[in-house]
């Protein structure tokens, strides 16, 4: 399911370079006219966020979840897994939503959810769409690295900021499907989305109602240098998950990581230039765990 924009609401700022570019051009015409479609709240985890909201019993959360027998399936496998490390293997969704709690519960199936938000047969969209997916689990399995490492964030809100971080390449890459594949090149879309996901993004998860500093993600995880307060904070671990994801990448345009405020943050040298390439080494099981939990 999908809903449209309204532009009485968000402003969205293009520069003159995406203006001049078709594709940027007619993106930016739709969204103006309130025509962009962005991806609708998953219902199962609406419900879910709804039930925790309420206070419901867990009997209740075990229903909704039970519902969607992938999700439950998936629930079960991370629950059981080197992450969370049960006494003994856990069998059911009752006692997965005991082992983990409400909070964990509720963002694991926000995760689960969204993998399936968009689909193409368009053999360049399909393309695009596993290209944002692998990053967004590659991010987000980073983040929760980084926030076990440094104990400055919570470890699953790190792993659901960071696969929201660019929940915005969405409605662009829809717009794309709707259109005949003759009127754009890969690069056309490639421009929109660096210059606007961002903005984008911020507005999918107002829509969907996420907290405050969740929906500062998306546009403050396009900018290596932004600075969000004194602390290290959840979009601190982002910024630096994702640089860590594009270490050694051919082609990417990186700073020095001492010259970003999100590693200053860090104080006690917990995180060195020197260590980077040891902590993805070290990491590098974790992270191919969870990727493998959430691009199934």
């Amino acid at each position: 399911m999908t809903t449209t924009t309204d532009p009485a609401d968000k402003e969205l700022t293009i520069s003159e370079s995406l203006k001049a570019n078709a594709f940027g051009s007619r993106f930016y015409e739709h969204y103006i006219h309130g025509e962009l479609k962005t991806p609708s709240f998953p219902d199962v985890a609406l419900k879910m966020r709804k039930a925790i909201q309420q206070d419901c019993e867990i009997a209740d959360l075990v229903k909704i979840i039970n519902m969607d027998p992938v999700i439950s399936g998936k629930l079960i496998q991370v629950v059981n897994s080197p992450f969370y490390m049960p006494m003994v293997p856990i069998t059911n969704t009752l006692n997965a939503i005991n082992r983990l709690g409400r909070k964990t519960t509720r963002d694991l199936v926000i995760t689960f959810s969204l993998k399936n938000l968009i689909r193409s047969e368009k053999a360049i969209i399909k393309k695009l769409i596993q290209q944002s997916w692998y990053q967004s689990i590659k991010v987000s399995s980073m983040a929760y690295t980084l926030a076990k490492l440094t104990k400055k964030a919570d470890s699953d809100e790190a792993l659901l900021a960071g696969l929201l971080h660019n929940i915005g390449v969405l409605p662009i890459l829809t717009f794309a499907d709707s259109l005949s594949e003759d009127t754009y090149q890969p690069n056309d879309i490639s421009l929109c989305i660096n210059e606007v996901q961002g903005q984008i993004g911020s507005i999918i998860l107002e829509q969907w109602e996420f907290p405050e500093n969740l929906r500062k993600i998306p546009l403050q995880s396009s900018d290596w240098f932004a600075n969000t307060g004194e602390n290290l904070n959840l979009n601190d671990i982002v910024l630096l998950a994702k640089y860590h994801c594009f270490l050694g990448t051919p082609g990417a345009d990186l700073p020095t990581i001492a010259s970003m405020p999100a590693y200053q943050k860090l104080g006690d040298q917990t995180l060195t230039p020197e260590m980077s390439l040891q902590i993805l080494h070290d990491a590098k099981q974790q992270v191919a765990d969870t990727i493998n939990f959430f691009s199934q």
